[in-house]
């Protein structure tokens, strides 16, 4: 029972981090409101600025944050598949 709560977990969560990266690496005011919010986003951008952080941001954390996320998918996908 718990391994489909987890593997339920696991998917619904790479889901949504999937698409919150994909509507921040579309939108770029997205992007901008998030990393002058974030408190985690606001350390790099005191360190590096706005416009850096948010190029590193699109070319380095975003798809790697998004092939985590696909990887969150399958893996719960993969474990849902196998539990039915």
């Amino acid at each position: 029972m718990e391994a489909i709560v987890y593997s339920l977990l696991l998917t619904l969560l790479g889901g949504y981090a999937l698409c919150r990266n994909c509507c921040h690496f579309r939108d770029e005011a997205k992007l901008h409101e998030y990393l002058l919010t974030s408190p985690k986003a606001r350390l790099w951008v005191n360190k590096l600025g706005l416009e850096r952080t948010a190029l590193l941001s699109k070319k380095i954390f975003l798809p790697l944050g998004s092939l985590v996320a696909v990887g969150m998918l399958a893996l719960g996908l993969v474990g849902l598949v196998t539990m039915l």
